[in-house]
């Protein structure tokens, strides 16, 4: 009999790349138990191994908002076993316990020692960057209190190690790379009159999303702009829409978000993809995102400002453009200079890394991991 995994996470599954991999790769090889927010997706529907379990959460944003709170502030630290993730990871009894981030351990770790199971935490990001100030000092806390229960971690790139090594972790490293799309991309000749830059995911302040519109508006006519936004009815949204009419009418089109599994195919059609994230904290700032892959993957350039995790894939694989600044004026500089032969050469580049960098190599790490502990 296969070895059960329990997998937690306290995100909305269904939009969670990362997660959604693990649980396709670790299917492969395991039973599994998924316990998270959202309905199973429907490609898992039909999968006897894999059992998926529903946290149920309330359903008005308000008290959504007082719910995470007082779960993130005050269950999940001190009281992990009124949380309903335990409950649910209790009645799966599993061999070990996967948890997605600091805030699924608590729960995993206490199931895994009633069962006398092992645990395995992924550490997406790192503990300085919390959204609340407080929140910092609360990761610090539940890291360190169970970090003697933990039987291997993981993070997403190599800038974290050493922070997770002070808390008393020695992650692997499983970066964000997604699966090649079953239909195979093609290289697609740049339109010299028509350069479609492409950012997908959230819209946040955050993440300067109106940076883009900005750049936009100081890039020569040849280019334009593709907003692929999970949240497109936001009032965030709405105000990069105003903002776009405002300074750089007709240039900008907005869609309506993709589907994970979508991703790849569905930015394909495109010819840059644009990520110049703003280092507002440190997480952004060593970030090596699943969207950098998943343009890669595509087939797409790729044009970044001086971001030194993701710049250093660029060098590598000679795939993209980093601007010098943030500043709109020099990343359209940058735009402006980078001819249709120099975005043609990129493109190719990105379809040749993408034979070396797609989820089918990088999860043989976490699938060796596993046989060697588990």
């Amino acid at each position: 009999m296969n070895n059960s995994v329990c997998i937690i996470s306290l995100s909305n599954i269904t939009h969670d790349s990362r997660v959604l991999r693990q649980v396709e790769f670790l299917s492969r090889e395991y039973d599994l138990h998924v316990i998270g927010f959202g309905e199973c997706p429907n490609e898992y529907s039909d999968k006897n191994n894999i059992q998926w379990h529903q946290i149920p959460r309330p359903k008005t944003s308000i008290i959504r908002i007082l719910y995470t709170i007082l779960n993130r502030f005050i269950i999940i630290p001190f009281f992990p076993r009124l949380h309903p993730a335990y409950k649910l990871a209790v009645e799966c009894d599993c061999d070990v316990y996967h948890a997605n981030n600091w805030d699924a351990l608590p729960m995993g770790a206490l199931a895994a020692r009633k069962f006398d199971s092992k645990i395995v935490i992924d550490l997406h990001e790192s503990y300085k960057s919390w959204y609340w100030g407080l929140t910092a000092g609360l990761v610090k806390y539940v890291l360190k209190k169970y970090a003697g229960d933990v039987t291997f971690s993981t993070t997403v790139v190599d800038a974290l190690v050493q922070q997770h090594r002070n808390l008393g972790y020695d992650p692997y490293i499983i970066r964000n790379i997604p699966s090649l799309p079953s239909k195979s991309i093609q290289f697609l000749k740049t339109d010299p009159k028509s350069i479609k830059l492409v950012y997908h995911g959230l819209a946040s302040p955050m993440r300067s999303t109106d940076l883009l519109i900005k750049t936009l508006a100081q890039c020569d006519k040849r280019y334009e702009l593709h907003l692929i936004l999970m949240n497109n009815e936001s009032n965030y949204v709405l105000g990069l829409q105003e903002l776009a009419n405002q300074i750089t009418p007709g240039r900008v089109i907005f869609y309506p978000p993709l589907k994970p599994q979508e991703i790849i195919q569905g930015i394909s059609k495109f010819d840059v993809g644009f990520y110049p994230l703003v280092p507002k904290n440190y997480n952004n700032r060593i970030a090596l995102p699943n969207k950098l892959f998943e343009f890669i993957a595509a087939g797409l350039a790729v044009c970044i400002g001086p971001s030194p995790s993701m710049d250093k894939i660029l060098n590598e694989y000679q795939c993209g453009i980093t601007a010098p600044s943030f500043e709109p004026a020099f990343i359209a500089d940058l735009l402006n200079q980078t001819t249709v032969e120099d975005w043609d050469e990129m493109k190719r580049n990105s379809l040749k890394a993408a034979e070396s960098l797609n989820a089918e190599n990088e999860m043989q790490k976490l699938l060796q991991i596993y046989d060697k502990y588990i």
